[in-house]
């Protein structure tokens, strides 16, 4: 039997809510190299939908591209703000405010999408994470 260090981390399942996916994944970035360097860029890789992984993957380039500016706030941040989730049938959608160790605030849509197919059938997985520039007060 071959192990993989990978199965360790946390896993979709289909009784995870789509805001405990978007959570899941915050809370692992917030202490991304707690236990382990980038243990929680590969937690939230764990949570991209194979649709978002085929564009972002494998891992070491996903880890490239959440350590690239755009996404490295969202990297042991300091605060989270939740907004409202948006869900309609397989679809669902969650903006978060993050205030960053730099103590900037920025925003962030979370698409995800119930999966349809095997391995993941049922789970809510991310499709994609887009920063967005909103007023302070649209959450």
């Amino acid at each position: 039997m071959n192990f993989n260090a990978d199965d360790l981390l946390p896993q979709p399942i289909p009784e995870l809510p789509p805001q405990m996916v978007v959570k899941i994944q915050l809370e692992a970035l917030q202490k991304n190299d707690d236990p382990e360097p980038d243990y929680g860029i590969r937690v939230a890789f764990q949570f991209a939908s194979p649709a978002n992984r085929a564009v972002t993957g494998p891992i070491d380039r996903f880890i490239q591209l959440v350590r690239n500016p755009i996404y490295a706030p969202m990297l042991n941040w300091v605060g989270v703000e939740y907004g409202p989730i948006n869900v309609m049938d397989a679809e669902a959608q969650q903006i978060v405010a993050i205030m960053s160790a730099e103590g900037e605030t920025i925003h962030y849509v979370f698409t995800l999408s119930r999966q349809k197919l095997p391995p993941y059938m049922g789970c809510w997985m991310t499709d994609n994470v887009l920063r967005i520039d909103l007023d302070e007060d649209a959450l």
